[in-house]
């Protein structure tokens, strides 16, 4: 879920409704190791110098955390100059703590958004031109990625969320030159990603699959994944995330099966969003999924309400109803109520604790 604040484009499609929304040396600056436990000590500690604690013992960490792209919101809710990875190098303290702080709230993995399109550099978006960042971006990522690491996180997802004309969701014919642009892109970061040292996967396109009629971002989409898996193999990308109702999970099987540009065959597990009329949604995705073959392969629910306590129990409902197995869940920062608006409403995304006690 993206809306850039400085570049709006048309879209027929409302947000709130269709939430489409060669790299240089790393120069990883590698963080103090931040201690992975707290001691607690009980509030009658006694003056005998006995260890027992009264106090109940802390909860146990989350499996998933957070989309973490903004570190700051101006009023009402501006976040195109705030971006994570277009600011780390004059942000660094600020996100870091952060880090910190969601670390120490029980979060465990992020899921990190490269916004990126040709000639736009907006706080948020990074320009793209030639396939590639600017070597400060990729320095910034670099360092960003080192320093999820020395903060405790044990796994990340990397999502590219091209905008403008870079964007597919958007085309009405198929563009290879902005195609070719996004493709050396990916070529060009997957070594700073891959090199970070911590586990990670790639969604190669925000809620990348097409509902039917789109044909560009059809033929987007089987092209993107057959080269990638030709060039780098499929275990460290869960291909393109899906919006989790009908029009979008019916075309899974277009995208992965045979098609003019190859037949790699489907990722190893599927990044699915839910939002709205959670239990329905999940319904949907699980039984369009089953019944196009995919039974069995593994979710990461990618993007979900913040720290919403409704959304965590029907979501939790309907895995167990299901039998399908979610390995772990990254919030988006927006409340379900959309204050101020409908794309982030919240910096940073500190808290877990709704997801957190569903064993998210």
């Amino acid at each position: 879920m993206y809306q850039s604040d400085a570049q709006p484009l048309p879209n027929p499609r409302p947000e709130r409704n269709l939430r489409f929304l060669a790299a240089g040396p790393l120069a990883l600056i590698v963080q103090s190791l931040i201690a992975l436990g707290l001691i607690v000590c009980g509030v009658s500690c006694s003056s005998s110098g006995s260890s027992t604690g009264s106090g109940p013992p802390p909860p146990p960490a989350a499996l998933g955390g957070s989309n973490y792209g903004w570190y700051y919101l101006a009023p009402p809710c501006n976040r195109e100059p705030y971006g994570v990875v277009y600011n780390y190098n004059t942000a660094t303290a600020t996100i870091d703590t952060q880090l910190q702080q969601m670390y120490t709230n029980g979060q465990r993995r992020l899921r990190i958004p490269i916004f990126h399109a040709r000639g736009i550099n907006s706080g948020t978006i990074m320009d793209s031109t030639g396939g590639n960042l600017a070597l400060q971006f990729q320095t910034n990522l670099a360092n960003l990625l080192a320093a999820v690491k020395a903060a405790g996180f044990v796994e990340i997802e990397v999502s590219f969320h091209p905008q403008s004309n870079n964007d597919p969701t958007q085309w009405t014919s198929f563009s290879d030159d902005y195609f070719q642009e996004n493709w050396s892109l990916i070529q060009n970061l997957h070594p700073i990603i891959a090199g970070a040292g911590i586990p990670y996967h790639l969604d190669l396109l925000n809620e990348g699959i097409p509902p039917p009629g789109y044909a560009a971002l059809l033929q987007y989409d089987q092209m993107l994944w057959n080269d990638y898996v030709a060039e780098f193999g499929s275990s460290d990308t869960l291909g393109f995330s899906i919006i989790a109702d009908s029009a979008h999970v019916g075309q899974v099987s277009s995208v992965y099966g045979p098609s003019a540009f190859g037949n790699q065959g489907p990722p190893q597990l599927f990044d699915v969003h839910i939002y709205d009329e959670t239990g329905n949604s999940f319904a949907t995705a699980f039984n369009s999924l089953t019944s196009e073959g995919y039974q069995g392969v593994p979710w990461i629910i990618g993007e979900a309400f913040y720290n919403d306590a409704a959304e965590a129990a029907a979501q939790r409902a309907e895995a167990n109803s299901t039998g399908q197995k979610v390995l772990y869940l990254t919030q988006w920062p927006l409340t379900s109520d959309e204050s101020c608006s409908a794309a982030v409403n919240v910096a940073p995304p500190a808290e877990f604790s709704s997801y957190q006690a569903q064993d998210f």
